[in-house]
């Protein structure tokens, strides 16, 4: 008996595990999610680098906007004190002193905004000097000439020996004027004479101040007359 056998095709080999096209499947989709993710982070990137310059942006602005208020508020203010200084030295040009309380208080009035400097120095002939000048007011250190408008001196001798010394140096000045005056209750003396060396009017007044000399002095007079004037009328000296 004879049967009919059909020809068959080769038989395909099996692979185990699937088509081989498959691995290489997976690998795409990792790459392409790698590529999302890393897209993402890209655009995350950018947003929050857009929005940090924005921010900064406005925050320069801020801190230029506070910098110019404050600018405007304190040059407000500088005005507002220049202007009620022009006004104080216009309705009361003079201002009170008050000297350290070293050898004593005393107190006078100087013109208001004037130059003013103290100078002390324990071990000195004059411990204490004050100069008060229209001008910008400059001591020399080693220097014993300096001059003021306005000065006042506190020297270590006792009154009569400097009253002595000063009326012995002007003997042969025949232009001086000596006069006697009372300086806050205490009786002094007053000279006014010429400088050689400044070319100019001096007056000065000795004050017995305790075991020791004050000089109220002007290194111009001619120019300074009224202004020394009211300084030296309104000395109130402690006994």
């Amino acid at each position: 008996m004879n049967e009919d056998i059909s020809p068959q095709g080769p038989i395909q080999p099996v692979v185990p595990g699937g088509p081989v096209y498959e691995e290489e499947t997976n690998y795409a989709r990792i790459y392409q999610i790698g590529l999302v993710v890393l897209g993402l982070i890209l655009l995350v990137v950018v947003i929050f680098t857009i929005v940090f310059y924005k921010k900064a942006n406005r925050t320069t602005a801020y801190i230029d906007d506070k910098v110019a208020t404050a600018k405007t508020e304190t040059q407000t203010a500088d005005d507002a004190i220049c202007e009620q200084e022009k006004t104080d030295d216009r309705e009361n040009p003079w201002m009170e002193y008050v000297a350290r309380n070293t050898y004593g208080s005393f107190k006078f009035v100087v013109p208001r905004g004037w130059a003013k400097y103290e100078h002390f120095d324990v071990n000195a002939n004059e411990p204490l000097r004050m100069f008060f000048s229209p001008d910008t007011v400059r001591y020399n250190s080693d220097a014993r000439d300096d001059h003021a408008a306005l000065e006042v001196i506190i020297g270590k001798r006792m009154y009569s020996g400097e009253l002595q010394e000063l009326k012995n140096r002007l003997r042969t000045d025949l232009g001086k004027k000596e006069s006697t005056l009372k300086i806050s209750g205490f009786d002094s003396s007053m000279f006014i004479y010429y400088n050689k060396d400044l070319k100019k009017k001096i007056a000065v007044i000795l004050v017995p101040f305790r075991d020791r000399t004050m000089f109220i002095k002007t290194a111009d007079y001619d120019k300074y007359t009224k202004y020394y004037e009211k300084f030296y009328k309104s000395f109130v000296i402690t006994p």
